[in-house]
């Protein structure tokens, strides 16, 4: 399945972006959840749903979908990879991108599917202090790639 900038077979997802918002589908991060490895460039985003609907549910005070910058530290390549969402981070660069597509289908199936780490994912969203807003970067020490590696 294509969809504006984001490519999804059943074992593997790459997502690239141009740097438009153009990509106004929800429920990506589902899909990728089913995926056994997940490549992003810094230029794609990955969430369940768009900047849009997060502002239209939780407020402009809460999540303001003009915010670039924000949006990027919270759904961009560069954040899911820092906090383990992502298995590699590329260059937005078509033979680089290649090269890791090579990379992960040679890897074959992962010991361990995300599907199988529900467990792993409720004890790290048990450390977030729900009483104060969490910024990215704070997010990045809580679950840095190399704790959940």
């Amino acid at each position: 399945m294509t969809s504006a900038g984001v490519s999804v077979s059943p074992s593997l997802t790459t997502t690239t972006a141009n740097g438009r918002s153009t990509h106004r589908s929800c429920g990506m991060a589902i899909t990728a959840a089913l995926c056994s490895y997940l490549i992003m460039t810094r230029q794609g985003r990955l969430g369940l749903n768009g900047p849009e609907v997060i502002e239209a549910q939780s407020g402009i005070e809460e999540f303001d979908s003009r915010d670039r910058q924000l949006i990027w530290a919270v759904n961009g390549g560069e954040q899911r990879y820092a906090t383990g969402f992502v298995d590699d981070l590329v260059e937005d660069d078509v033979e680089l991108i290649r090269e890791r597509l090579i990379e992960a289908f040679g890897r074959g199936v992962p010991f361990r599917h995300r599907s199988e780490q529900v467990e792993d994912y409720l004890e790290r969203l048990a450390t977030i202090d729900v009483t104060h807003q969490l910024e990215s970067r704070e997010l990045r020490r809580l679950w840095s790639q190399e704790e959940h590696s």
